[in-house]
């Protein structure tokens, strides 16, 4: 698994966990028989023929038929996903979901297919049908940064599942999270509803996932990369990633819309290419903003070193310039400047607000290619 993750919070793609129910299945069973000591010609008659009554239709049948046809629908598109170390010995396990059947290309988490002791890459892979057939698998390419990777497996009559617009699924929509929690209990179905959308958690200390929907659908170790489905659309809106550890029902999906614009880029590219300031820098502390005359709760980022020739030197920044902001949004602990950079890519034109020599000041600045 990469790096320390946020302590609320657990990826969804590690094989832990245990199982209850037991003692409610004893329960109905012993509940359902009759007393020993009944005898049975106490029992009356047969009424109308032998024939008993008609049960009357069941308040949200049809709903539960529809999370059945999803499920028919759907689940030959979702797949286990087994992480190798380079013994060959396997040593995590996730979920996944086929968006292009004729290519062959698989989603899942990118800690569904990090080595487990750092933040490199398994060293091979294996997916896992529905029908238990088992196929190899090479990564096409991961994003640490939003937690999406893509995998690719040799196509043969792959059934795969619609990334819906994670927009239009509306808070209360009914959904549906397929997965293999536990590493063992492959294709799973839970059923719950859309909580919230729009959510935004730290997954370590620098990384925030952004735009993340909230489900009350259970979601277990194991269960990362797998589809959260719109019932209504039969359309996958997200791909479940965490859990919250200190508490039931919230769990957290990475938005659909997120997830294609990512995968797009992983497939063109192999990786996901982020707009380039060119600085070196650190976190402004509280310290430091009062040794400066800044006004109490200053946030922001001290530049440190500006690279030769980067945008950054282009647009006149300097040492110890203060960077408050990217646009309209502060940086500050939970907005760092690595999560900020996220959605931007190289040419894109950023207004950065500085603060130099205790006065505030704006700068236009259009962003460059890493340099390597």
């Amino acid at each position: 698994m990469s790096g320390a993750r946020a302590a609320a919070f657990l990826l969804a793609g590690v094989i832990v966990g245990g199982v209850s129910g037991g003692a409610v299945a004893t329960y109905l069973v012993s509940s359902s028989a009759p007393p020993t000591n009944a005898p049975s010609s106490t029992l009356p008659p047969a009424q109308t023929g032998g024939v008993l009554p008609v049960a009357s239709a069941v308040p949200g049948a049809q709903a539960s038929e529809d999370v059945v046809g999803v499920v028919q629908d759907l689940l030959p598109a979702v797949v286990t996903v087994i992480n190798y170390l380079s013994s060959g010995q396997a040593q995590s396990s996730g979920s996944g979901l086929v968006v292009d059947a004729s290519r062959g290309y698989v989603v899942t988490n990118n800690h569904v297919v990090e080595d487990v002791r750092d933040t490199n890459a398994g060293a091979s892979f294996d997916v896992v049908f529905s029908d238990n057939r088992k196929v190899s698998a090479k990564l096409v390419g991961r994003d640490p940064q939003t937690d999406v990777a893509v995998l690719q497996v040799q196509a043969q009559n792959l059934k795969a599942a619609t990334l819906g617009n994670s927009d239009d699924a509306p808070v209360g929509a009914s959904v549906v999270a397929i997965g293999s929690p536990l590493g063992e209990f492959q294709n799973t179905v839970t059923h719950g509803v859309l909580s919230a959308k729009g959510r935004r958690v730290a997954e370590t200390q620098d990384i925030f996932l952004e735009d993340l929907l909230q489900t009350d659908a259970a979601i277990n170790e194991g269960n990362s990369g797998g589809p959260l489905i719109w019932v209504a659309t039969h359309q996958v809106i997200g791909v479940n990633t965490l859990v919250a550890s200190n508490a039931t029902g919230l769990g957290f999906a990475i938005s659909s819309n997120t997830v294609r614009t990512i995968a797009d880029e992983l497939v063109k590219n192999g990786k996901v290419v982020r707009g380039f300031i060119g600085i070196q820098y650190q976190q402004l502390s509280p310290r430091q903003a009062a040794q400066l005359g800044l006004p109490s709760g200053t946030a922001g980022i001290v530049i440190t070193q500006v690279v030769p020739s980067s945008p950054a030197q282009t647009a006149g920044l300097r040492p110890n310039d203060i960077i408050a902001k990217v646009n309209d949004q502060t940086l500050d602990a939970e907005h760092p400047l690595l999560s900020v950079m996220v959605k931007f890519r190289p040419g894109d034109k950023v207004t950065l607000t500085f603060i130099r020599d205790s006065k505030q000041q704006t700068v236009d600045l259009t962003l460059g290619q890493p340099q390597q």
